[in-house]
């Protein structure tokens, strides 16, 4: 089970509390704005185009966002974020009450999806100067991530429900009260860590020490890359997955909440229920073995007929997504300096996102081409070959470490020779009778 013991620091249940209603207020959201594009315009190309500026356009311009914004003190730049999301989301539900303008709605959404890219950026980076001096980094990282899993199934349930019943404006509405709830929770702590790294440079400075930070270290800029082919690949399947479920494996309409629901209950199982398992392995070693679940879960999705094989498919599947994102996290947090966090968090957060809209768009373009299977199949290749790939990478960094370690073993045998050598020599020189001995017996070693 997730250990709970990060919870008794008063700052990491702010952050928590913050990050957990953060992705149920998106989960309200992204409901909400998908049918308010989709019902004024009916064009599946508008709806593109809303995944494009909430994803492309953030990841473009997170990382200098975040580079502004990470050297505020964390109670007064994440606090100041969510009011203005909240302000952003209050000004749709406006809009939802007329016939909107779609090139306001995008410019709204894109700057609302980077607002958010930069709040989860900071908010990681807090949570990491909050209890990496308590050596709880990883079970932090572990709760975050079932909280996640909790809201990403919830949150956009809620959200249709609340559509349903009361209308797109009313959804808007309760993500405008949610970041509120989060503003006040954040601005009223006085726990929070102070800034990262105060400093009177310029945004373009910091942006490109942080690069520099990441393109000095090789695990970093492995992992990033790593993380970024996976994802492009993961991304694929999303949406198209409810043409697979309700056409090609002849599901029907109940199919697409099916198969959803079994990848979200392997991922809980296995963030959940086995946490204390996958936590033995380094964050590093996770990595392939998580891609590589993920992996086989794709393989029987794209061989699925039937609906049974495919729930089985998306649940092996959702085991591996369980501990992947949190693994990607901790190993690039244990390899960054602390001044860098927020910056290498909003690197890895704008790859998140900007490699999920090339996947969108890859899928779109690869389906229209060919069908359905051929596009799972071009994904699950792209996932088993990235996973062989970091096998090998860590394969050959584990020799490499073998190797310096034998060395450096070889080295302190010689230190100690030449150490008795001067010894002997010592003794000699006092006339100890014992001492030439010793250095014959040192100089043969």
């Amino acid at each position: 089970m997730v250990s709970l013991r990060p919870l008794r620091h008063l700052g990491f249940r702010r952050l928590a509390a913050s990050y957990t209603l953060n992705e149920l207020g998106w989960g309200f959201a992204t409901v909400a704005l998908g049918l308010l594009v989709f019902d004024q315009t009916h064009s599946a190309l508008a709806t593109t185009a809303l995944w494009v500026c909430t994803l492309l356009v953030p990841a473009l311009v997170g990382p200098a966002a975040t580079a502004q914004l990470d050297r505020a003190p964390t109670r007064r730049a994440l606090p100041l974020l969510y009011v203005a999301e909240a302000t952003i989301f209050a000004a749709l539900a406006l809009l939802a009450t007329t016939t909107p303008w779609l090139g306001l709605v995008l410019a709204l959404a894109a700057v609302d999806g980077t607002l958010a890219l930069v709040g989860r950026a900071l908010t990681r980076a807090a949570v990491a100067a909050t209890l990496k001096p308590h050596d709880q980094l990883e079970p932090g990282n572990a709760l975050l991530n079932v909280s996640f899993a909790l809201c990403f199934a919830i949150g956009p349930a809620l959200g249709g429900l609340v559509v349903a019943g009361y209308g797109v404006g009313a959804a808007l509405w309760v993500s405008a009260a949610i970041f509120v709830a989060m503003a006040v929770t954040l601005a009223t702590s006085s726990s929070l860590p102070p800034a990262h790294a105060p400093t009177e440079d310029s945004w373009m400075t910091r942006l490109r020490a942080g690069l520099g930070h990441v393109m000095a270290n090789r695990a970093v800029r492995q992992v990033l890359f790593f993380h970024a082919t996976v994802f492009v690949c993961a991304a694929m399947i999303s949406p198209i997955e409810v043409i697979w479920a309700k056409e090609v494996i002849g599901g029907g309409d109940s199919a697409y909440g099916v198969v959803l629901s079994a990848w979200g209950a392997g991922t809980l199982a296995t963030g959940l229920v086995l946490a204390s398992l996958w936590r033995r392995v380094s964050a590093l070693d996770r990595l392939p073995l998580a891609a590589g679940t993920i992996g086989v879960g794709y393989v029987v999705m794209t061989l699925a007929t039937s609906l049974p094989v495919a729930v089985v498919g998306c649940f092996i599947g959702g085991a591996g997504n369980g501990f992947y994102y949190v693994s990607v996290v901790q190993a690039i947090q244990d390899r960054v300096h602390d001044e860098f966090q927020g910056r290498v968090m909003g690197l890895l957060e704008s790859t998140t996102a900007g490699t999920f809209g090339i996947g969108f768009l890859i899928a779109a373009a690869l389906t229209e081409l060919t069908a359905v299977r051929v596009t799972f199949a071009v994904t699950t290749a792209g996932v088993i070959l990235a996973t062989l790939w970091m096998v090998a990478l860590l394969r050959r960094s584990g020799e490499a470490l073998s190797d310096a370690a034998l060395s450096s073993h070889a080295g302190e045998q010689l230190d100690e020779a030449q150490l008795e050598v001067e010894r002997a020599a010592v003794g000699v020189a006092r006339g100890d009778v014992g001492g030439e001995r010793r250095r014959r017996d040192a100089e043969a070693l």
